[in-house]
């Protein structure tokens, strides 16, 4: 398990892409839309990580010395990755591509298409705990739930323009869902209730709940023109924001809970790390800005993927051990 002491040390496609009036100030000029890695996911038995964006093939990587292993080509756009929590499943959202969501058996290499994904694509995506269950949020802003095998379950309007977020309680059948607003809809009773997070209506772009299942992270676009911060705040199951932190200077494109649940990575101008109270930890730089993060599932490392094509590795000191492109 990880030392934790040593934190201590140290239209609507493009709209979803680049909010309007969302610019941040440090976007690299160098790199290009094509270089985008929105997504990276190590797989629960530490044996592979998985890498997408913007470079038209579903990437695999050995979680032991990352090397390339297998590559599928996909015509553009990875959104999300997620493996499932006990098997080889792995779940892909795309978007401006022929290919819909699917589920990937990496063993056979065999891919489930999910059905009834808006046209426009998907960027949520989350397993239930069991993995039984898998959820989609369209760029639509409808919530579907499909069994591991890729039959329809449920369809639920979740009162968003478009769902760029989403996570499933780790010991329940609640959902928490961004975009505009947080929508939480609870499987078992068909209910869903909504929270406006901040008055500025600002994008949000990520969600996490904490391993212990008592309350939820959320990060935001913020909105620079206007001089509107990006924000992260914590929530407790009810829906009440207990705490707001601005830091970032640029948005907060994903959170990763380490498994053990001690510390909140995030993605954003550097790789972040806060203990599970807000406090931050550490910061790790990098040259572009960061899109994807995930936790080995010893606590011992990171992987970050990034706006310029970039994959990192990151040791227990936020020092980036290995770094490679496509």
């Amino acid at each position: 398990m990880m030392n934790h002491l040593h934190w201590k040390i140290l239209a609507p496609i493009l709209f979803l892409l680049a909010p309007s009036g969302c610019k941040a100030p440090l976007n690299s000029q160098a790199s290009t839309i094509r270089d985008i890695l929105w997504a990276a996911d190590w797989s629960p038995d530490g044996q592979y990580i998985a890498v997408g964006g913007n470079h038209n093939s579903l990437l695999i990587f050995s979680g032991k010395d990352f090397k390339l292993l297998r590559k599928f080509p996909l015509e553009n756009t990875i959104t999300k990755l997620k493996w499932r929590p006990n098997g080889q499943l792995l779940a892909v959202a795309t978007q401006i591509s022929a290919s819909s969501p699917f589920i990937l058996d990496l063993l056979t290499g065999r891919r489930i298409e999910l059905a009834g994904i808006s046209p426009d694509g998907a960027r949520g995506l989350g397993w239930s705990s069991d993995g039984e269950l898998l959820a989609v949020g369209d760029n639509d802003g409808q919530l579907r739930i499909f069994t591991k095998t890729g039959a329809f379950v449920r369809k639920i309007d979740a009162e968003q323009k478009a769902i760029t977020g989403l996570s499933w309680h780790p010991s329940g059948n609640t959902i928490a869902t961004v975009g505009k607003q947080i929508a939480i809809y609870d499987f078992d009773k068909d209910a869903l209730r909504t929270i406006t997070h901040r008055p500025e209506g600002v994008l949000m772009l990520c969600v996490t709940w904490h391993p212990s299942g008592r309350f939820f992270v959320t990060g935001d676009y913020g909105d620079f023109e206007k001089h509107y911060p990006p924000l992260l705040q914590f929530w407790n199951a009810r829906g009440e924001k207990i705490r707001e932190i601005e830091r970032s200077k640029a948005e907060f494109r994903n959170l990763a809970w380490s498994p053990d649940g001690e510390t909140l990575a995030t993605a954003s101008d550097a790789l972040r790390i806060w203990s599970k109270d807000g406090e931050l930890l550490g910061e790790g730089k990098s040259e572009g800005l960061l899109w994807g993060v995930a936790w080995s599932p010893d606590d011992s490392k990171l992987v970050t993927s990034s706006e310029d094509g970039e994959i990192l590795i990151w040791n227990d000191r936020l020092r980036a051990i290995e770094r490679f492109r496509p």
